[in-house]
């Protein structure tokens, strides 16, 4: 770990204490080159069947994030040619809300029909997890949102993913403004359960 970040809790007691932060609570400075690989690290982490390694992060920041906002933009105008100038902009602003964004997906293997697409998506979901996780020990905060434009083939092209790869969400990442929110979670029994035959 770089030794200008704070040494993290324990593996479990980072488990039960993540949680996201709005980008409007997230500032600079942002993980830096060092912060970001560690990150990525525990997202390689992830299961991974086949070992064909489908994570991807793509990290846009600075005035790159202007340039995302025009692609949001054109997205939305080419899914709804009628939508306000209003709500164009409002596309428009979204990469500004923190200062850092990170587009995670996936590069799917179409030639392995023993590892489905599905699968594949999912063991970069769980990249994105371990991701969030890892930036969330070391102080920062990240927060996972999605929107029609993940599924728009000029966005995942402009971003440098080949056809047929997935986007699957879009991270804002920065430091947390004051205290991060810590939401209740409910009991785990209600998402639980054992399985006996015949019930």
């Amino acid at each position: 770990m770089p030794d200008h970040l704070a040494p993290p809790p324990s593996a479990l007691d980072a488990l039960l204490g993540r949680a996201s932060v709005p980008p409007r609570l997230l500032r600079a400075p942002v993980p830096d080159r060092a912060a970001l690989d560690l990150a990525v690290s525990a997202a390689l982490r992830a299961p991974d069947h086949g070992g064909l390694r489908p994570w991807r992060f793509v990290f846009i920041e600075g005035e790159a994030r202007r340039a995302l906002g025009d692609l949001l933009a054109a997205s939305l105008l080419a899914r709804a040619p009628d939508t306000p100038a209003e709500r164009l902009e409002i596309e428009r602003g979204k990469p500004l809300r923190a200062p850092l964004v990170v587009a995670a997906g996936a590069a799917i293997n179409h030639d392995r029909p023993g590892v489905p697409p599905w699968e594949q998506e999912a063991s970069a979901a769980a990249g994105i997890m371990n991701f969030l996780h890892a930036l969330d020990a070391t102080g920062f905060g990240g927060c996972w949102l999605s929107s029609p434009s993940l599924k728009d083939p000029a966005v995942l092209t402009a971003l440098g993913f080949a056809a047929g790869d997935s986007l699957l969400g879009w991270i804002y990442v920065g430091t947390p403004e004051g205290d991060r929110p810590r939401p209740i979670r409910p009991a785990p029994e209600a998402f639980s359960r054992y399985w006996t035959p015949g019930s």
